[in-house]
């Protein structure tokens, strides 16, 4: 039986459907779709970029499993 991949945005319990792989190859996050939406608007938005690594923090699960991802 194949397990489900939940969500990894901060707080979210959904089932994720999208991988944010890094050039690398990396899987660095799996977002549910309502996730991968904001992130992807967030991307658009360049005049915004604090709020695009607000986004970029919380599709990792938070400061800390960011930080923890770069060690």
């Amino acid at each position: 039986m194949e397990r489900e991949i939940k969500c990894t945005w901060k707080n979210c319990k959904n089932d994720a459907i999208y991988s944010q792989v890094a050039k690398d190859g990396e899987v660095w996050a799996n977002l549910c779709e309502e996730h991968h939406n904001l992130l992807e608007e967030c991307i658009s938005d360049i005049e915004n970029p604090k709020k695009l690594l607000g986004a970029w923090i919380k599709a990792q699960g938070g400061a800390k499993r960011a930080a923890g991802r770069m060690v």
